[in-house]
């Protein structure tokens, strides 16, 4: 039986972290493929409906696969934390069956009709959409500025009270923007605002947000948790536990947009291994972006490791790496990058990212097709723009295949 509360290292957490024997005595967690669950008497299920013993319920209400993925997660993201009192953070995660569902239960789970969210440029491509598209619908509206900014940050925050929520994403997609969260989120508490961060591209290996008093964490678990591409999904990561069992659970069960315990599965596997293939990833990642730094045919490589990179200090700050995404401008523009991407042998032409295989894409023709031009340029993604998640192939393919691509 693991002791899940002693667990020291995080390559420990990743393997054991969450994991409970289960009653077959099965050495992974089984897929608990069912719908529904019994109850040995009415007086049970009662008790079990009003939380007073444990047990599970309804499919869409969670399972013992999903609660396995959602409890290691928690642990990540809050391994080696501690709480006001000095103890160990105790963190709730809520997994979903998309990044975009579990954006959607912290926002409509923290947001009414009437309140504004407060959000930076270069966000992904769907985020941006939901803030754009939908939630106006619903009365609420978004304000976006510059987050490296404190000073216009602050003095738009304090000129409208209807802002609630603040969003960032950092890493941000496609354009890797690092914002200080730090800063960030003490201005945004001062003057008492929520603040929800995605973590999808650092992971909790490389960035914990919960280190600087920040309410939620999402990812798209698709990516660099799963790491195999074989399932999709997303989390939502809470520090106020009552809120999260009450309030945001409610609203996660309501809109829906619940995990499935054989994706579950696939998560938790991936996990088992993420602190080995991040190490790899970053690793090859460093080497890709010095060799795109200095070839003829980009004109500029967005990078969180080079020194030249604006949000270089940032990130050395407050990530442990500077991760396996970048991305890079090629000088022929729109064109340039359509060819680029028909000419790759080994990198694979898609638009997610964090498989164990180099995934490359051309944002203006993809991820950000649904927005406008002029806003994206304003967010720096730029016709000739690739995104590039950086697998775990030797070193000399990737390069060798970059070049041939470029020539």
């Amino acid at each position: 039986m693991i002791d899940k509360n002693n667990l020291t290292g995080f390559d420990t957490v990743c393997l054991h972290g969450g994991h409970t024997t289960e009653s077959h005595r099965a050495h992974l967690t089984p897929i608990y493929a069912s719908s529904t669950y019994i109850y040995e008497s009415a007086e049970q299920a009662a008790a079990i409906f009003r939380g007073e013993e444990p047990g599970y319920i309804y499919g869409r209400w969670g399972n013992p696969t999903i609660a396995e993925a959602e409890e290691k997660i928690a642990l990540l993201e809050g391994y080696g934390l501690k709480d006001a009192q000095g103890g160990p953070l105790k963190l709730k995660a809520i997994l979903h069956a998309s990044g975009m569902a579990a954006i959607s239960t912290a926002l409509l789970g923290n947001l009414k009709a009437g309140h504004k969210i407060i959000t930076h440029h270069s966000l992904y491509g769907g985020t941006h959409e939901i803030i754009e598209r939908i939630l106006p619908d619903f009365g609420i509206e978004t304000i976006i500025v510059d987050f490296h900014d404190a000073d216009k940050t602050a003095d738009a925050i304090k000129a409208d009270t209807t802002i609630r929520l603040m969003f960032i994403e950092t890493p941000a997609n496609p354009t890797l923007q690092c914002l200080d969260l730090q800063s960030l989120s003490a201005l945004a508490k001062s003057l008492g605002l929520i603040v929800c961060v995605d973590n999808t591209f650092a992971t909790p290996y490389l960035q914990q947000p919960f280190r600087w008093d920040v309410d939620y964490v999402v990812h798209s678990t698709t990516k660099f948790l799963n790491g195999h591409g074989t399932a999709i999904g997303g989390v939502l990561v809470g520090k106020d536990l009552q809120r999260m069992k009450t309030g945001i659970t409610k609203t996660h069960r309501l809109l829906g947009g619940n995990s499935n315990a054989f994706d579950a599965f696939l998560l938790t596997n991936g996990l088992r291994t993420l602190s080995l293939r991040m190490d790899r990833h970053c690793s090859n990642a460093e080497k890709v972006a010095a060799y795109l730094n200095g070839h003829a045919a980009v004109a500029h490589v967005n990078y969180l490791g080079l020194t030249d990179h604006p949000d270089y200090a940032t990130a050395t700050k407050q990530m442990k790496h500077p991760g396996a995404m970048l991305s890079y401008e090629l000088k022929g523009g729109f064109d340039a990058g359509v060819k680029f991407i028909n000419s790759l042998k080994i990198c694979t032409n898609a638009v997610s990212l964090g498989t164990c295989d180099t995934l490359v894409s051309h944002p203006a023709s993809t991820t950000h097709m649904g927005v406008s031009r002029e806003q994206r340029l304003k967010f720096g993604i730029t016709d000739g723009l690739i995104r590039m998640s950086v697998g775990l192939e030797n070193i000399e393919d990737l390069l060798n295949d970059l070049e041939q691509a470029m020539s």
